[in-house]
């Protein structure tokens, strides 16, 4: 296949995975393309809508989102016309959650330091130019738009997806920065400055930093473990409120402070 699925978004990149991979399934494509749609836009949609924004036929939309919502993976309110996502979405998550590693293990001293420094402490992977959450800890007051298990945030925008893109060769890296800019030119050119800071400073400080880029006010520092769940590294994230952790409080207190949840972490992996 010549493009992640996750990069399929309209009619036309449908076509050129399907040029190039005669056993690629459009159908099942066209569907999921349907369930992403709520990804980026989490509101209730019309067939209208979906085939608008992902270049298909009404009565394709119209016979998916059928069958999706017979699955349970689409709700309709038959007074609005329009679809919600449907509870069987939810349930595809949970094996996911559950098989993470050392995640039960680690919810404690994640809260714990979330509760510390007044924020929020998080585990995600990455899924192509994102990082998705895959649990949270948060402090009862927490940060703006504090994310869950799901949520979808661009890796050059954050600490977490910073501190991975420094595990990377240069040449990878170069690679990865060089498609970011040509399909995300606007996070490109917001967060260039602070990525490669990040990234030139890792190995000396053992975090990442991301000093608000994300555009929410939102500070935070990140580090990449090395616990691997399939093929995918898990990253962890600690953010706080800008006006509440200022630039000398991540490096003296909270960066430090969660290299050494990621180190605790990555010894009872080895003792394993």
């Amino acid at each position: 296949m010549s493009r992640p699925i996750q990069q399929i978004k309209h009619q036309e990149d449908l076509r050129k995975v399907r040029d190039a991979d005669p056993d690629f399934s459009g159908t099942l494509a066209k569907g999921l393309m349907i369930l992403q749609s709520f990804v980026a836009d989490p509101r209730p949609h019309a067939n209208s809508e979906f085939a608008e924004r992902l270049g298909l036929p009404r009565s394709t939309v119209s016979r998916l989102c059928r069958t999706l919502q017979a699955l349970g993976f689409l709700d309709h309110d038959d007074r609005l016309d329009r679809y919600f996502i449907g509870p069987a979405a939810v349930t595809l998550g949970y094996p996911y959650v559950i098989n993470t590693p050392l995640l039960s293990q680690l919810r404690p001293a994640m809260q714990a330091l979330a509760t510390r420094f007044e924020g929020a402490v998080s585990v995600g992977v990455t899924m192509d130019l994102d990082v998705v959450y895959v649990e949270s800890a948060a402090h009862e007051k927490g940060t703006l738009k504090r994310p869950g298990g799901g949520a979808v945030r661009g890796i050059l925008e954050t600490a977490m997806g910073r501190a991975w893109l420094a595990q990377l060769s240069a040449e990878e890296r170069t690679r990865f920065l060089a498609r970011a800019r040509r399909e995300r030119p606007e996070e490109y050119a917001r967060c260039l400055e602070g990525t490669h800071e990040s990234v030139a400073s890792y190995i000396k400080r053992g975090y990442a930093m991301n000093l608000g880029d994300a555009g929410l006010g939102v500070h935070a520092v990140g580090v990449a473990s090395s616990i691997r769940y399939g093929t995918r590294r898990l990253l962890f994230n600690c953010a706080v409120p800008g006006y509440r952790g200022k630039s000398n409080d991540l490096v003296a207190s909270i960066g430090p402070s969660l290299v050494e949840l990621v180190n605790m972490a990555d010894r009872q992996v080895g003792l394993r």
